[in-house]
C-alpha cells in the first residue's frame, strides 16, 4: 500500500491537471498523421505501416487503436496521450528508486529514496510537457521515453542479478532489448539508450574516479559504436540518408550553431522559468561562426558544461554531497544527451519544439531535486526553521506549475486559440498566420482567412502554403481566374507540392478545362501516393472523359484506402457498367447501398441494369428501395409507371407514377410527351 499511494496521489494530479484536454481538436500535423493518414482506418492497415522503420509504425498502431475505439472523436485520442504520461510518470517514480538502491550505500538516511515521488511530480506537472501530452501527434515524446526509462529499468536489474546475486540475468536483458527495439519503432531518439547505461553506470554503480571509470570500459565505448554505425548505415542505405531527418533546407554546420543557443536560452530556460510556452518559437537561424554576437549560445553551454564537468570530476571524493553530485552530473549528462539527436548537427525543419524536452525533462526532474536536497542540507546546516519555508517553497513552485500547465492546455482548445497565442507570440513567423487563416477557412470565414493569408505574404510573399491556400478560398468563392495564378506561383516555387496541384485540378474542372484537371490530379498523385481526394476526384473526372479503365484504377486505389464509402463503390459501378461489366457493377452497386441506406441512386442504377437484363420484378424492386429512400425523385416515379404501362399493362399504377413525375418536375424533358401518354391512358381506361 505504501507504494501504492504515491502512484495514486501522481495520478490524480495528472487528472486534474490534463483532465481539461479531452474535447481539445486536433492540430496542425494531426491534420497528416492522424485525419488524413490511410493506414489509421481498420485493423487491416496494420500490415500497410507495422513493418516501415522509418513511419514510427507503433505511434500509428496507437493511432489505429484511437480510430477503432472513436474514430475521429477526439477524446480517446486525448486519454492515451493522458495515459502514456501516468505511465511515463510511474516509470521515472521508479527509475529513482532503483537509483537510491545503487546509492544507498553513500548515506545512512538513504536519502535519495524520498527523492522519487519529488522528481516523478515535477515531471508530471512540468507546463514544459504540455507539448507532449495535449498534442496528439506529439505521443511520440511518451512513448519513446516509456521504453526508454523501462529498458534501463530492466537492464540495470538484470545487471544486479548478475553482478552481485551471481545468477545471469538474462530474462532481464531480453526484455530490455525487446523494449529498445520497440522504441527504435516509435522515435529516434532511442538510439541514445546504450549511451544513457554508460553514465547511469558511471553515476551510480561505478565508485571510481571519472578517468579510472573511462580507461576500464574504453572497449565497451568501443563496441557501443557498432550498433550505432549499423544504425547509421541502414538510414543511409534505406532511409533516404542520415541528414534527410526533414525537408529543412539547412546545412549541418548553421544547424549546430543555431542549437548552441536554442539549448541554453530556450531548453534551459524554459526548464528553469516555464514561461511563454509557444508552439511556434521564433527564434533566428545563426550561420556566421565568424560573429561574435552568435557566441552567447557558446559561451552560456561552455558555463554549463564547464559545471557538469566540475561535479562529474569530483565525483568519488570525499564530501557531504556526494549524492547531490552524483544525481546532478547524472540529471545534467541526461539532459545533453537526450537532446543531442535534435540539437546537434542534424537539421530539422524547426529550430525549436517543446516536445523535444519530454525525455530530457527526467534528467531535469533529477537535477532539480539533488539541488533541493543541497539546499536543505544547508538550511538544516545554519538554521534548521529555514527548511520549512524550502519545502513551501517546493510546494509552491509544483502547484504554480500546474496552474500553468492547466492554463497552458487551454491554449489547445482549438486552431483558433492555439494559432492566435502563436501569432501574438511569434508576430514574425508566417505559419501562424497561415493556420489561423485555414481555420477561418474551415468555417466559412473566407474574408478572415483572405487577411490571415495575405498577412504572412506579406512577411514572405514566396510561401507556398500560403500562396495555395490563399488561391483555394478564391477558389471557393467562385473566383477562378484569381485563384489560378496563386496556384502555378506555388507550384513554380515547390513543384512538388501536391495540395497546390489538387487545387489548380479542382479549378481547371470547374472552368471547364477537364484534360488540364486531369492531368493536375495526376501531378497530385505523383507527389503523395495516399492522397485520397484526389484519387476519388480523378476517378469521377476520368468518367467525364470516357476514360472508364483510368477511372475504375482510381476508384480502386480509393477504395484501399477507404474501403466503406458509399459514393466510391456507386462511381466504381457507373464505370464498370460503361465497360459493359454488369455483374461487378452489380456488386459494387450492393456494396454501396449496404453502406449507405440512405442513398438512392445505387438501388436505381441496379433497376436499370436488371432492365437491360430483362428481369422486370427485381426492377420494379429496386426501384421502390429507391423511392422509399427519395420519394420525390421524378424519374423513379417516371420509370416505375413506364414498366407498368409496357411490361405488366396495369393501367392505373402506371398513371400514379407517371403523373407524380409530372408533378414533381413539370418541366423535365418529356414533359409534352409524357402529357401526352397520360392523356392517352386515361382515355383507354373504363368510364
Amino acid at each position: 500500500m505504501k507504494s501504492l499511494s504515491p502512484k495514486l496521489y501522481l495520478t490524480l494530479l495528472i487528472i486534474l491537471v490534463y483532465g481539461n484536454t479531452l474535447s481539445s481538436s486536433f492540430h496542425f500535423d494531426d491534420i497528416p498523421s492522424i485525419l488524413e493518414k490511410p493506414w489509421i482506418r481498420g485493423w487491416d492497415k496494420i500490415p500497410q505501416f507495422i513493418f516501415s522503420v522509418f513511419q514510427r509504425p507503433l505511434v500509428i498502431l496507437s493511432f489505429n487503436i484511437n480510430y477503432s475505439i472513436s474514430e475521429f472523436e477526439v477524446w480517446s485520442y486525448h486519454i492515451f496521450n493522458i495515459c502514456f504520461h501516468i505511465i511515463a510518470t510511474f516509470l521515472v517514480f521508479g527509475f529513482v528508486h532503483q537509483i537510491s538502491f545503487y546509492l544507498k550505500d553513500l548515506s545512512n538516511k538513504n536519502k535519495v529514496d524520498s527523492w522519487a515521488f519529488l522528481s516523478a511530480s515535477i515531471f508530471a506537472l512540468h507546463p514544459l510537457s504540455t507539448q507532449s501530452v495535449t498534442y496528439i501527434s506529439s505521443r511520440s515524446s511518451a512513448l519513446v521515453t516509456i521504453f526508454y526509462l523501462a529498458a534501463l529499468i530492466l537492464f540495470f536489474r538484470g545487471y544486479t542479478e548478475r553482478i552481485r546475486e551471481k545468477r545471469t540475468g538474462y530474462f532481464y536483458f531480453f526484455w530490455a532489448t525487446i523494449l529498445f527495439v520497440l522504441g527504435g519503432l516509435t522515435k529516434e531518439i532511442i538510439v541514445t539508450l546504450p549511451a544513457a547505461l554508460f553514465i547511469f553506470h558511471f553515476y551510480f554503480i561505478s565508485r571510481d574516479s571519472l578517468g579510472n571509470w573511462f580507461s576500464q570500459n574504453v572497449k565497451w565505448f568501443l563496441l557501443l559504436f557498432i550498433p550505432l554505425l549499423a544504425a547509421v548505415g541502414y538510414k543511409q542505405i534505406m532511409g533516404g540518408g542520415f541528414l534527410s531527418a526533414s525537408s529543412a533546407d539547412l546545412s549541418s554546420s548553421t544547424w549546430l550553431l543555431t542549437q548552441t543557443s536554442v539549448v541554453p536560452f530556450e531548453y534551459f530556460r524554459k526548464f528553469l522559468f516555464p514561461f511563454n510556452l509557444n508552439l511556434d518559437t521564433h527564434f533566428p537561424i545563426l550561420n556566421d561562426w565568424l560573429n561574435p554576437k552568435n557566441w552567447f549560445g557558446i559561451f552560456a553551454l561552455g558555463i554549463v558544461i564547464t559545471l557538469w564537468i566540475r561535479i562529474s570530476m569530483s565525483i568519488g571524493k570525499k564530501g557531504s554531497c556526494e549524492i547531490e553530485r552524483r544525481c546532478a552530473g547524472f540529471g545534467m549528462a541526461w539532459i545533453f544527451l537526450t537532446l543531442s539527436p535534435t540539437s546537434s548537427f542534424i537539421p530539422l525543419l524547426d529550430p525549436v519544439m517543446e516536445h523535444r524536452t519530454y525525455l530530457p525533462m527526467v534528467g531535469f526532474a533529477l537535477l532539480a531535486v539533488s539541488v533541493f536536497s543541497w539546499a536543505k542540507g544547508v538550511s538544516e546546516k545554519f538554521n534548521g526553521r529555514k527548511v520549512y519555508y524550502l519545502h513551501s517553497g517546493v510546494v509552491s513552485i509544483l502547484l504554480l506549475f500546474s496552474l500553468n500547465a492547466m492554463d497552458r492546455n487551454k491554449i489547445w482548445k482549438d486552431e483558433f486559440t492555439l494559432w492566435e497565442d502563436a501569432k501574438q507570440k511569434s508576430p514574425g513567423l508566417v505559419r501562424p498566420y497561415n493556420n489561423l487563416g485555414e481555420a477561418h477557412d474551415k468555417l466559412g470565414n473566407y474574408d478572415k482567412a483572405i487577411e490571415e493569408f495575405q498577412h504572412a505574404l506579406k512577411i514572405n510573399p514566396n510561401y507556398f502554403f500560403g500562396l495555395s491556400n490563399l488561391g483555394n478560398v478564391y477558389g471557393k468563392q467562385k473566383k477562378y481566374n484569381e485563384a489560378i495564378p496563386y496556384f502555378q506561383k506555388a507550384l513554380k516555387i515547390k513543384p512538388d507540392y501536391s495540395p497546390a496541384h489538387y487545387n489548380i485540378a479542382r479549378a481547371f474542372h470547374l472552368i471547364g478545362k477537364k484534360k488540364e484537371a486531369a492531368e493536375s490530379y495526376r501531378k497530385a498523385i505523383q507527389f503523395n501516393p495516399y492522397f485520397e481526394q484526389a484519387f476519388y476526384n480523378l476517378a469521377y473526372l476520368s468518367m467525364e472523359l470516357s476514360g472508364f479503365d483510368e477511372a475504375i484504377e482510381n476508384f480502386n486505389k480509393f477504395l484501399k484506402m477507404r474501403p466503406r464509402h458509399s459514393k466510391a463503390h456507386f462511381g466504381l459501378g457507373n464505370a464498370l457498367m460503361m465497360k459493359g461489366q454488369l455483374d461487378l457493377a452489380m456488386q459494387e452497386y450492393r456494396t454501396s447501398g449496404a453502406l449507405d441506406p440512405s442513398f438512392a441512386l445505387p438501388y436505381m442504377n441496379m433497376a436499370n441494369i436488371q432492365m437491360q437484363t430483362k428481369n422486370i420484378p427485381a426492377a420494379i424492386e429496386n426501384y421502390e428501395k429507391a423511392l422509399k429512400i427519395q420519394p420525390k425523385m421524378p424519374s423513379i416515379h417516371l420509370s416505375l409507371g413506364m414498366i407498368y404501362y409496357q411490361f405488366k399493362k396495369d393501367i392505373p399504377k402506371a398513371l400514379g407514377y407517371l403523373k407524380e413525375s409530372l408533378r414533381l418536375n413539370p418541366k423535365q424533358p418529356a414533359a409534352a410527351r409524357l402529357k401526352a401518354l397520360i392523356a392517352d391512358l386515361e382515355n383507354k381506361q373504363p368510364a
